[in-house]
């Protein structure tokens, strides 16, 4: 009860503070780096740039609508992401091999033929997701946060925000890579930020 009462004279008192007329200079004089601030966190959204080190192997290639890629890695990055830089780790699985799964549907009739369940099944996997192909990506502990979690499936360019889509990039690992992504709706969050539009609630919704 205490604590709810402290909580409850400090809002008062801070939207007294803002209603009267040295607040509403602090807040006047506040305004340009509050915006700074948020063009800032906008920028750091275009970009992802990162190093990794781990078991695994991987190259991808995206642009936009379609991806090709293949690999499976358990690395720990350090760059930035989602608005924060430093060390994490990640596991991540990626089948896209556009345009090559334009043959799958014939392999996979032979297969099935044949008696080759194993390859039946890939090559239907291969041939059903088609040029957009799947990753599974799971993110843990940045800069040693536990609490730090994501997971994100990727189905082409539908990934699991709608700011993460339509990525522009690439990845190259064996042991050791780096990545660089470019995301066109981020980028467009942060332009049109300057005349005080912000996109971010639409862009972190699912699709």
């Amino acid at each position: 009860m205490r604590v709810a009462a402290l909580l409850c004279l400090w809002a008062v008192a801070s939207a007294a503070q803002a209603a009267s007329p040295l607040g509403r200079v602090v807040n006047v004089a506040m305004a340009p780096v509050r915006y700074t601030h948020d063009r800032v966190k906008d920028l750091f959204d275009v970009f992802e740039v990162s190093l990794g080190a781990g078991r695994g192997a991987k190259v991808d290639v995206k642009y936009g609508v379609q991806l090709f890629g293949l690999g499976d890695t358990r690395p720990w990055r350090l760059g930035n992401i989602d608005r924060r830089m430093g060390l994490w780790r990640e596991l991540d699985t990626e089948l896209a091999l556009f345009p090559f799964h334009l043959v799958a549907w014939p392999v996979h009739a032979v297969a099935k033929w044949t008696g080759c369940r194993s390859l039946a099944s890939d090559t239907r996997f291969l041939a059903r997701t088609g040029g957009e192909g799947v990753q599974h990506l799971d993110r843990k502990e940045l800069n040693g946060d536990v609490a730090f979690f994501w997971k994100d499936t990727v189905s082409g360019y539908r990934h699991t925000r709608w700011g993460d889509s339509f990525p522009i990039g690439a990845e190259v690992h064996a042991l050791v890579g780096a990545r660089a992504m470019v995301r066109p709706l981020q980028l467009a969050d942060f332009v049109v930020g300057f005349v005080g539009i912000d996109l971010d609630p639409q862009l972190n919704a699912r699709p």
